[in-house]
């Protein structure tokens, strides 16, 4: 028998769909506006998205084993290729030979670290990319304008699966689609070249067809096989999109599960498995299969972390729990390559609105539901078939989640991971939010919440977005500009002037400055400014290399005919021996080859001094600081006997610990002098006090002092070496972390001048 007509998750009547078509437009239009104010490939991996996509249009075909960790396209050409394959296809008219002017990586970038100033921009952007589009870049925002059809099919898909749940409840579905069609980061992720947006449209229409299976109203029916092989089609489109699809088997056949029991029939069951087994293989199992041949692997994973390494070891509870705040803010708002984060009280509001959503599904509808049933059976009353279906929900809720936590285990967690289900969780939490929802007027206060929505995503463009890639306002020639001078550096770039902003700064701060500089001529490359602060010893305290603007306008983009305001910041490390009086010296060099643009006779110029004042504070302790031991010691404070000595010397240096608790173990301090990269020179291993008081005795609160000599033997050649020093458990060498890394703690610099020096008469 055909399936019943309430069991097709399509479009029936017009009415209760027309709010979807003002949800549809105001989704297209900001997704639009996101695309066009986020720079081009500043979305995680975006690049390598497009280089696949790139890699297929110039036909070198899918990936084999020998280009692995060779080609441009990093770890995604191990991904299923979909959404690659159909960008090709899209894309394969548009020449794309100025590649090279487009596709141009920021060394400094300022990947991951949020707190960064400037530098939030992991590739150059300059004329290349700017509008009107043409090559790469044309070929890019194409894939861009593919990948927000992806995501409004997510919406469609949304506004559907709730209608088919609660077709009483229109109010409902308009809560559903607003939560995903105007949360920020599914449009920031729909507005970029990704293939989770191929796999997140294609689980949100799965989850869609699965609900509505679950519906019926003659219990004899049976459903057709071609809602079978729809769902079929759509597990193989997902697991061809990428690996997380698989997981849509799994709801697919729990559907299954679920219908063959309502209907009491082993020919559904086996009907129905055959053909979604059969239409989801011809589709993707292709894939799987010659990853098999191929790799030994059919999932590819073996290839993927060739060039993406699992971490060495899984993270702790700990860990997880302190990752956890980064994927809920994920799931929201963070932008660019996790270095652009909003302001607090947005995340404030989605946590405050989550919360709600969540007591109201808890509580809330609950009691709604138990007074109505004690009435009158209504048309909006859950039945069995309802709550089915919301547990369906639920269910695949929990299979995402699990699927981000075992990939936490593996590598780091992102809450775009979660998309997935994210028509699934819109539901639940819109569910929660209508219960509490005035009687009267619900439309009203569904309206306004949308609306609210609405204006966040709106504004969170031009508000953390755009700014962070901002190129600075050029000046005019003539423009009187601070502390005027002319500082040739090389027949390239003049320094016109200088500011200093923070002339006193303290460990732990930033030395923030301004320099202006004019093109002396067009420049072919980019060049980066570095900025050093320099100790009496010659030891160099803090630097920062940047192009210039933080990153925002490289000197191959410069104008000839104008001022460029180039803002700095210098991040002085809470190790910086203070106080200080410290010389800022800078310059221009070329980042492929370290050559420095001359000044002079010199290879830099000096523009100052800035003065490192110790930090304020009651524990009278030298260079004090607070580097937290695993939450059970923590280092308060060093000091070193000498910042330069020879071969042969002994460096003298003072540690002051303190418990945070009763430390669990004796541990074991370690203290290496090291030529940088990693050669240990000289070390010293021991429990405090030379034994004499070992952590475990150690009570909350209680201040050890505890001296360690390292002596370089004669053979140690000059240079500049790190102090690192660190705890750990002797029966297991394990050491313990901060900040969840198990990487020593470098405290300072000396300089190990040579053993013999010539005289200057010879």
């Amino acid at each position: 028998m055909p399936i019943h007509n309430d069991q097709r998750p399509r479009l029936r009547g017009r009415g209760p769909y027309k709010p979807l078509g003002l949800i549809l437009a105001a989704f297209l239009i900001l997704g639009v506006l996101y695309s066009v104010l986020n720079p081009l490939f500043e979305a995680p991996d975006e690049v390598w998205h497009y280089e696949y996509v790139r890699w297929l249009v110039e036909g070198h075909g899918l990936p084999r084993p020998e280009q692995v960790g060779h080609a441009p396209w990093h770890q995604e050409g191990s991904q299923p290729p979909l959404y690659y394959l159909i960008a090709a296809a899209l894309t394969r008219p548009i020449p794309t030979e100025n590649a090279a002017q487009v596709i141009r990586y920021n060394p400094h970038a300022a990947m991951g670290h949020p707190e960064a100033f400037g530098n939030k921009n992991v590739m150059v952007h300059g004329r290349a990319d700017a509008w009107p589009w043409h090559g790469v870049a044309l070929a890019a925002h194409l894939i861009r304008f593919f990948s927000l059809v992806l995501g409004a099919i997510t919406v469609i898909a949304t506004y559907g699966t709730a209608l088919a749940i609660f077709p009483g409840r229109p109010i409902l579905a308009i809560l559903a689609a607003s939560l995903v069609a105007f949360n920020p980061q599914f449009l920031f992720l729909s507005a970029a070249v990704n293939n989770d947006n191929l796999v997140v449209a294609a689980s949100a229409v799965g989850l869609w067809v699965c609900v509505s299976l679950l519906k019926r109203d003659d219990p004899s029916g049976d459903v057709s096989p071609a809602s079978w092989a729809l769902l079929g089609l759509l597990v193989g489109v997902a697991a061809l999109a990428k690996l997380s699809g698989l997981a849509l088997a799994g709801l697919a056949g729990l559907t299954l599960l679920m219908v063959a029991w309502q209907r009491r029939s082993w020919r559904t069951l086996l009907g129905g498995g055959i053909i979604m087994v059969a239409v989801a293989g011809a589709v993707a199992g292709w894939w799987y299969w010659r990853n098999w041949q191929l790799y030994g692997d059919p999932l590819g994973l073996r290839a993927m972390f060739d060039v993406l390494p699992r971490r060495s070891e899984p993270p702790t509870v700990d860990e997880l729990l302190a990752r956890a705040q980064g994927v809920w803010r994920s799931t929201w708002a963070v932008f660019g390559w996790f270095n652009v984060l909003a302001d607090d009280w947005l995340y404030a509001i989605y946590t405050t609105l989550s919360l709600i959503g969540l007591m109201g599904l808890v509580v809330a509808w609950p009691w709604r539901w138990l007074q109505k049933k004690e009435k009158a059976r209504t048309e909006t009353s859950p039945t069995w078939v309802t709550l089915a279906q919301l547990a369906l929900l639920m269910v695949w809720i929990l299979v995402i989640f699990l699927a981000l936590l075992n990939w936490a285990r593996m590598r780091y967690p992102q809450g775009r991971l979660l998309f997935p289900a994210i028509s699934a969780m819109a539901i639940l939490l819109g569910l929660g939010l209508s219960a509490w929802l005035p009687r009267k007027r619900t439309t009203l206060w569904a309206a306004l919440l949308g609306a609210g929505l609405l204006f966040l995503a709106a504004w969170a463009p031009w508000r953390w977005i755009a700014p962070a890639y901002a190129a600075p306002t050029l000046l005019p020639v003539g423009t009187e500009l601070p502390n005027p001078l002319a500082v040739d550096f090389g027949d390239r770039a003049r320094l016109l002037g200088y500011q200093i902003e923070t002339p006193e700064v303290q460990p732990g701060q930033r030395a923030i400055l301004t320099l202006y500089w004019q093109a002396l001529r067009p420049m072919d490359r980019d060049y980066s400014v570095f900025l050093h602060l320099v100790d009496d010893n010659g030891i160099v305290q803090a630097q920062r290399d940047s192009y210039p603007a933080s990153g925002a306008l490289a000197t191959s983009d410069w104008p000839l005919q104008a001022i460029i305001p180039d803002r700095e910041a210098i991040d002085i490390p809470e190790t910086a021996p203070a106080p200080a009086r410290l010389r800022l010296d800078m310059g221009l060099y070329d980042y492929a080859t370290g050559q420095r643009l001359p000044v002079g006779q010199d290879d830099h110029w000096t523009l100052g001094y800035i003065t490192l004042r110790s930090k304020p504070g009651t524990s009278g302790l030298p260079n004090a600081l607070f580097i937290n031991f695993d939450d059970q010691i923590a280092l308060v404070g060093f000091d070193f006997d000498r910042r330069v000595m020879r071969p042969g010397e002994t460096l003298g240096l003072t540690l002051w610990w303190e418990a945070l608790t009763v430390p669990k173990k004796d541990y074991v301090a370690f203290v290496h002098l090291v030529l940088p990269p990693d050669a240990v020179w000289a070390q010293q291993d021991q429990m405090p006090q030379r034994g004499q008081a070992p952590t475990s005795t150690w009570q909350p609160g209680q201040r050890v002092e505890d001296h360690y000599q390292l002596t370089l033997p004669d053979q140690a050649p000059p240079g500049v070496y790190f102090v690192e020093i660190g705890l750990y458990d002797p029966a297991t060498f394990k050491r313990l972390p901060v900040n969840f890394s198990d990487k020593g703690i470098v405290l300072g610099q000396v300089k190990v001048e040579p053993l013999f020096r010539k005289s200057s008469n010879q």
